[in-house]
């Protein structure tokens, strides 16, 4: 979206302003640029059944990989709800069709609250010290809310060429 702001200067000088409603130094917009500026971008519509879709293969392929992972290694903890989170978020940006990102964080969030309700495994083990495990959940959970959003992204479709000399078509 190109935004181009016009200063209309009127006759006056800056001891006497042409409109004296208007406070000494003010500038004024072409009213196109306001309607421009005034028009906001809408959130895109939730396709509900791929971030469903999405939150459920994601709870269960951490399961899966958390229960087969050793539990002596630790960076299978840590592997588990991240590859998790990162095939849910991608198939709830592929069934949505549009908005990856946004379709692929909102499971990311979804993922959130149930490891928080203790229904998926967290990416960091508790500790003892509360104040180290609450840093440490807020890290996993921005962790997996970073990786959400790029599987969604990835997701994607992306635009095609719009090139209009055929390059690339099939002959």
């Amino acid at each position: 979206m190109r935004v181009v702001a016009f200063l209309i200067f009127e006759s006056g000088t800056f001891r006497e302003p042409a409109d004296p409603r208007r406070p000494r130094g003010s500038v004024s917009f072409c009213p196109s640029t306001l309607d421009d500026i005034a028009r906001q971008r809408s959130v895109p519509a939730i396709n509900q059944i791929a971030v469903a879709a999405g939150l459920v293969a994601a709870a269960i392929v951490a399961l899966l990989v958390s229960l087969a992972a050793s539990s002596a290694a630790s960076i299978f903890g840590i592997a588990a709800p991240l590859c998790g989170i990162a095939v849910g978020a991608y198939l709830a940006g592929k069934l949505a069709k549009n908005a990856g990102l946004y379709h692929g964080a909102l499971v990311g969030v979804g993922y959130v609250i149930v490891e928080a309700l203790g229904l998926a495994p967290a990416p960091f083990e508790p500790s003892g010290d509360s104040l180290v495990e609450g840093l440490w959940i807020i890290a996993g959970d921005a962790l997996l809310l970073a990786v959400a959003a790029v599987a969604g992204w990835i997701a994607a479709p992306r635009a095609t060429s719009s090139s209009s000399s055929g390059t690339g078509r099939a002959r």
